[in-house]
């Protein structure tokens, strides 16, 4: 898939990956219809919340702060967008809208000119490589273990009467 064409989940989904570094995990916990993700960095921080910058600015503010230069200049058809992040050499975007536009350019500065087709299936992406779950499975958390008789989150309080 070209950078330049991403539109819908498939560019939330690549901006998702954009925005964590490869030393962490992103989990995607749904993909269809729309994605859900789970992902710490920085001060950016998402809990199986739904992730999509293509449809809301809010969801697309932390990739705006990124940027360091972003000119637009708006057509009657369409959105021409010049950005730069963090030292990389300036990026362009097209779209109909400046949002995706800008999007677009955030994947290409991360991911280059194309991307691969993104799995349909719930999954993490640990070092750039993806780890599907089981079938009907759920991503791993610290509470799994956690029964009536755990000690996992017992801050030993004293019993009320």
């Amino acid at each position: 898939m070209k950078t330049s064409e991403l539109e819908g989940c498939a560019l939330d989904y690549w901006c998702a990956r954009a925005l964590v570094d490869d030393d962490e995990e992103i989990a995607f916990i749904q993909v269809e219809p729309s994605i859900v993700v789970t992902f710490t960095h920085g001060t950016l921080r998402k809990l199986a919340q739904p992730f999509s910058p293509s449809s809301e600015w809010g969801e697309a503010l932390e990739i705006v702060e990124r940027a360091q230069e972003l000119r637009w200049i708006r057509g009657e058809q369409d959105t021409h967008c010049w950005v730069r992040f963090d030292g990389s050499a300036p990026h362009e975007g097209h779209a109909a809208h400046p949002r995706i536009a800008l999007l677009r350019a955030f994947v290409q500065v991360r991911f280059g000119e194309t991307v691969e087709p993104y799995p349909r299936a719930p999954h993490a992406v640990l070092a750039g490589k993806v780890h599907a779950y089981d079938a009907g499975g759920v991503p791993p958390s610290y509470g799994d273990n956690a029964g009536a008789d755990s000690e996992i989150g017992n801050i030993r309080s004293v019993p009320r009467p």
